[in-house]
């Protein structure tokens, strides 16, 4: 992984804490593609074979995004270290979180399931103290304390008989998703954007699609709502969400860059409300408090540090 790329080793103590400027537009892009995905997910979902829907719409960017980025003079060729790093980033991003966000979706409120993702920098930061060697400190545990609380809140909520499969399937989902940015972030440095994120969905989507032929049969006419959801899905989310937001973690260090598309369960709630009929409770905005409260509890501490003793 990096320690046998130098150049990677080298810049990593200069990755910035913050999102520069240039990253700006780019973040509110993801911001608004990934927040309108949960509604558009569980819409599409509820009228197409969810695997076959899943596969497909990750398939095509991903052969898109491979044909832009070699007529662009990219190649595609990948170093034999970085397979590995691509392997984990498309089966544990595309393979399972796709696939298990979108069922979390069929079970509670899509804006609840945004919230149970978006306790995946919890766990990056988790993660990161062994595979990354970063030290744990009191914020970190802090974090873990308010997330599980965030957890506990949505789940005393959406169970039933005292277990809630719906929150089970987000958890899982962040926690898979987390494992995918670290590798990810592993290897974004050493490949174009484009080439990366491509071959990460052909790897994740490849098992799906497969899978999806035995859902043929279950295939039918779908409603306008629900094919206009998929195409979003496919070219705003996956496409367009995902290629910004692998870019935007080759600038910063994977947790700053998830934690700074909070804002994406607010916008989740409020589309869910006008496509899927749904609503925000209060006990969704504790959980939403809770949560946003860990996360802000796991920046970097060796950026911060860098700050502090930096002269100026």
């Amino acid at each position: 992984m990096n320690e046998s790329d130098p150049p990677a080793t080298e810049a990593e103590p200069s990755a910035p804490s913050r999102l520069p400027a240039s990253a700006l537009l780019l973040l509110v892009l993801v911001i608004v593609m990934w927040g309108a995905s949960y509604p558009t997910m569980k819409a599409a979902a509820l009228e197409i074979p969810l695997v076959t829907f899943r596969g497909w719409s990750a398939l095509i960017p991903a052969l898109i995004m491979l044909a832009l980025a070699r007529a662009m003079g990219h190649t595609l060729r990948v170093p034999r270290a970085c397979w590995l790093g691509l392997a984990l980033t498309g089966i544990c991003i595309v393979t399972f979180t796709h696939t298990l966000t979108t069922m979390s979706t069929l079970y509670i409120a899509s804006g609840q399931t945004s919230l149970m993702l978006y306790t995946m920098p919890i766990w990056v930061a988790i993660i990161s103290i062994p595979v990354l060697g970063e030290r744990p400190t009191r914020a970190h545990w802090l974090g873990v304390s308010l997330g599980v609380g965030g957890i506990v809140s949505l789940w005393s909520q959406t169970a039933d008989g005292g277990f809630s499969i719906g929150v089970l399937l987000g958890l899982i989902s962040a926690i898979t998703w987390s494992i995918g940015t670290i590798a990810a972030k592993s290897v974004s440095s050493r490949l174009p954007s484009m080439v990366m994120t491509g071959w990460s969905f052909l790897i994740g989507a490849l098992p799906l699609c497969l899978y999806g032929l035995t859902e043929i049969n279950q295939l039918g006419p779908v409603s306008p709502r629900a094919l206009w959801s998929a195409v979003f899905l496919t070219f705003g989310a996956n496409f367009l969400g995902f290629l910004a937001f692998f870019h935007i973690i080759r600038l910063v260090p994977a947790v700053v860059a998830s934690l700074s598309i909070l804002a994406v369960p607010g916008v989740s709630f409020a589309v869910g409300v006008f496509l899927v009929d749904e609503i925000m409770t209060v006990t969704d905005v504790v959980a939403f408090v809770l949560i946003a409260g860990a996360l802000t509890t796991v920046l970097p501490k060796p950026s911060l540090k860098r700050r502090n003793s930096s002269p100026d």
